[in-house]
C-alpha cells in the first residue's frame, strides 16, 4: 500500500468514526447498496433502512433518512413515523391522503387498502415516486400507527427503486 493510500484508508475510517450514529452503517454514496436493521425505542418501531444515509429528527416526530452527497431538497428519503393507535378509522385518513396527492395533481400509481392500513404509490409532475403506508401495529406496548415514506426523484430511479421497494414491508414492532 503506498503511503497516500495509507492517508487516504485512515482517513476514510476516522471520517466513518466522527460520523457515528448519524449513518445507518456505512457512508457515502458509494456506500454498499442494501437495506440494514434498524429501530427506535422513542417511537417502538422497527423496520430496513438504506445503508450509509444519514439521519435527522423530524418536526413533531420521527425520523427522516436522506441518501447522502446529494442536495437534500433532490435526493431519495426514507421517513418514518409512529404514534399510539386511537383505534379509529383508517377510511377517513386513507381517503384525506388520496384526496391531497390529487389536489397536489400527483398520478396515482396503486392505491392498496387493507383492513390494517392502506398504501398509495404516486408520481407528481417531475416524476418523482412517493409511496406513503400507513399500518396499524400490535405491539408490546401496545397498539401502533406507524407510517412510512419513501421518495425518489426521476434522475435516481434506477438506482433508488430497487434499494427502497422493501422498506415498506419491514415495518414492524421495535
Amino acid at each position: 500500500m503506498k503511503g497516500f493510500d495509507l492517508i487516504f484508508a485512515a482517513s476514510a475510517v476516522a471520517a466513518g468514526l466522527l460520523a457515528g450514529p448519524a449513518l445507518a452503517e456505512g457512508s457515502g454514496q458509494g456506500a454498499r447498496q442494501g437495506l440494514v436493521a434498524w429501530s427506535s425505542d422513542a417511537l417502538g418501531i422497527s423496520a430496513k433502512v438504506p445503508q450509509g444515509w444519514t439521519s435527522d429528527e423530524m418536526p413533531g416526530g420521527g425520523i427522516l433518512f436522506s441518501a447522502p452527497d446529494i442536495d437534500p431538497h433532490k435526493t431519495a428519503h426514507v421517513a418514518l413515523r409512529a404514534h399510539v393507535d386511537q383505534g379509529g378509522d383508517l377510511t377517513v385518513a386513507h381517503e384525506q391522503l388520496l384526496h391531497t396527492i390529487l389536489l397536489d395533481g400527483d398520478t396515482v400509481l396503486s392505491d392498496d387498502v387493507t383492513e390494517d392500513g392502506f398504501a398509495i404509490r404516486s408520481k407528481d409532475s417531475f416524476g418523482k415516486v412517493t409511496l406513503r403506508k400507513t399500518a396499524r401495529l400490535d405491539c408490546e406496548g401496545g397498539p401502533v400507527l406507524a407510517s412510512v415514506q419513501t421518495d425518489y426523484p426521476a434522475d435516481l430511479a434506477e438506482g433508488m427503486a430497487p434499494l427502497l421497494a422493501d422498506v415498506s414491508g419491514t415495518l414492524g414492532c421495535k
